[in-house]
């Protein structure tokens, strides 16, 4: 998903203009029907929060490739999951590369940020994806203010930074179980730091955390992530080591709390101990359709396994969906390499310099 979940494939180019950047598309992966693929998984813990086990982790995973299997039509061979403290995996992004990106985000924990910038940019994301206003509103709107009736994108664009801003503030009262709050001082939170790892040599196609991922940028905010308060459940992104051309970051987060605020977001859904790892594992084939063949968002489209799911409503977006309604080709972001990954060679050639 998506920062969004919300899937943050592509770097914007407007915002990039005479920065030095150059931008380059990766290319498609060739996956035929019926392919057997290898992704190489980690497991980056932050021991303040809660973890899935061993067999939770199995149950994951297995969940994952039948999803994968029925709606994509491939196999997915995990490997054995290694696993590195956060602390560790954060030490690996490029110093030089972070500083850059760093500019990108909007800093709410110490309450500076321009708002006018934030809006501004989600609708640059939306108008960069082909995203009609009705078709963004109609998903969106059982989860806004009652008497919102954006007029155009801009409008919508507007309502979404401010729903974003206010909800991510409430994430800022869900403690960790030592009693601090989940969100405190380190940047494990950050998406753009998640986003900027792929920048590293990493061995690694997915990698798995407990961590709670809310932040807001300037940057790649799609519609679902900016109505959750500016959660991404997982992200699609490059990866300058990995055969596909990029990598997935993946949170279990959301299916392990069950905090107020984590709860209301799934609609009064609680799961299991099986049952958030089996979720888990089937919504983040999602995410391996971004990885794999590069699908978009068919918002709204509820039987179609890359639509994100509503808020966190994981149970009800898995009771929808249905391959046969929604098979490869059928839209226009289910065509292999609807969204590809976007990688700035500058930052490639600066996280190569000592």
């Amino acid at each position: 998903m998506f920062k969004h979940l919300c899937i943050a494939m592509a770097v914007l180019l407007s915002g990039c203009k005479g920065d030095g950047s150059e931008w380059q598309k990766a290319v498609v992966p060739v996956v035929q029907p019926g392919a057997t693929v290898q992704i190489r998984v980690l497991s980056a813990n932050n021991p303040r929060l809660a973890q899935m086990s061993p067999q939770q982790m199995r149950i994951l995973l297995a969940s994952a490739q039948k999803t994968v299997q029925e709606n994509f039509g491939v196999t997915v061979e995990f490997t054995q999951i290694d696993e590195m403290g956060i602390e560790r995996v954060f030490a690996l992004i490029p110093p030089r590369v972070l500083a850059e990106r760093k500019q990108s985000i909007y800093d709410f924990k110490s309450a500076i940020g321009d708002k006018r910038k934030l809006a501004a940019s989600i609708h640059d994301t939306l108008a960069s994806r082909g995203t009609k206003l009705e078709q963004g509103f109609a998903y969106a709107k059982p989860y806004l203010p009652e008497t919102a009736q954006p007029k155009d994108l801009m409008a919508f664009s507007e309502l979404l930074s401010s729903v974003m801003l206010e909800r991510l503030n409430n994430w800022r009262s869900v403690n960790a179980a030592d009693g601090a709050p989940v969100l405190d001082a380190a940047p494990y939170n950050e998406w753009i730091y998640w986003d900027t790892l792929g920048y590293a040599k990493l061995p690694y196609e997915l990698v798995i955390t407990n961590q709670l991922l809310a932040s807001a940028e300037y940057v790649d905010v799609d519609i679902h992530s900016a109505i959750r308060g500016g959660v991404s459940v997982g992200t699609t992104t490059y990866s300058r080591n990995s055969p596909f051309g990029a990598y997935v970051f993946w949170s279990t987060f959301p299916f392990l709390d069950n905090s107020e605020n984590t709860v209301r977001m799934r609609g009064g859904e609680t799961y299991s101990a099986e049952e958030a790892a089996q979720l888990s594992g089937s919504y983040l084939a999602h995410e391996i359709g971004h990885l794999l063949f590069q699908f978009g968002h068919p918002f709204g489209q509820k039987s179609c396994a890359m639509n994100p799911v509503s808020m966190l409503r994981f149970r009800a977006w898995s009771q929808q969906i249905d391959s046969a309604s929604c098979p490869i080709s059928s839209r226009p972001e289910m065509n292999v390499g609807a969204v590809p990954p976007i990688f700035n060679t500058h930052w490639l050639r600066m996280a190569d310099k000592p």
